[in-house]
């Protein structure tokens, strides 16, 4: 049942997996992936509220700024600090909402793209000369994600698979950035505060 689903989904996808490299059909689903989440934000949170709320916090947080020098108005403004946890309690519920509806489906779309772009997945198979490597980066670009740590961490966790290529992200790597950037735009452009 599952493998014959698995089949089915695999039949759909393999037209962007065939003629699309890897960088690009990551892209696509980054971009789908974000779609889901940005769209049920804007659905499920009210924005307006949002928007109140963190309006209410940056204020107190300059008051509590310029209070840092005097004594007398820290005092009073710790009395209203209780109001401003509730105040970040309500903001956390409401961006944590959208969530609860889009975690497992991210989960699952992002084990499927281990399937297609992972050591022995799909595009592996396709094409077995492939190392891994989704996108080269910039040597500097390189050093300021940090990628040799990364690349150790996933070194003690993970065993086998592909060789570690120097200034080069894999397919979740690639995701993530690609996410990251993805959300950042379709955040602006729904409006989501």
């Amino acid at each position: 049942m599952f493998e014959s689903i698995l089949n089915f989904i695999d039949s759909l996808v393999l037209p962007i997996v065939k003629n699309y490299p890897p960088a690009i059909g990551i892209l696509i689903f980054s971009l789908g992936v974000s779609l889901i989440s940005n769209v049920a934000t804007k659905l499920l949170v009210d924005q307006e509220r949002v928007k109140e709320l963190k309006e209410e916090i940056k204020k107190f947080q300059k008051k509590y700024k310029l209070a840092t020098k005097d004594p007398e108005t820290l005092k009073k403004l710790q009395e209203e600090q209780e109001k401003m946890m509730a105040l970040n309690a309500e903001l956390m519920r409401l961006s944590f909402k959208p969530m609860i509806y889009t975690f497992v489906p991210i989960i699952l779309i992002i084990i499927y793209m281990k399937h297609l772009y992972g050591f022995n997945g799909l595009y592996h198979q396709l094409y077995p000369d492939w190392n891994g490597v989704v996108v080269y980066l910039p040597i500097i670009i390189s050093k300021l994600m940090l990628l040799d740590f990364w690349h150790w961490l996933g070194s003690v966790f993970y065993h086998g698979g592909f060789k570690v290529v120097p200034n080069a992200l894999g397919w979740l790597g690639w995701y993530i950035m690609s996410s990251m950037v993805c959300s950042t735009i379709l955040r602006k452009i729904l409006g989501i505060k």
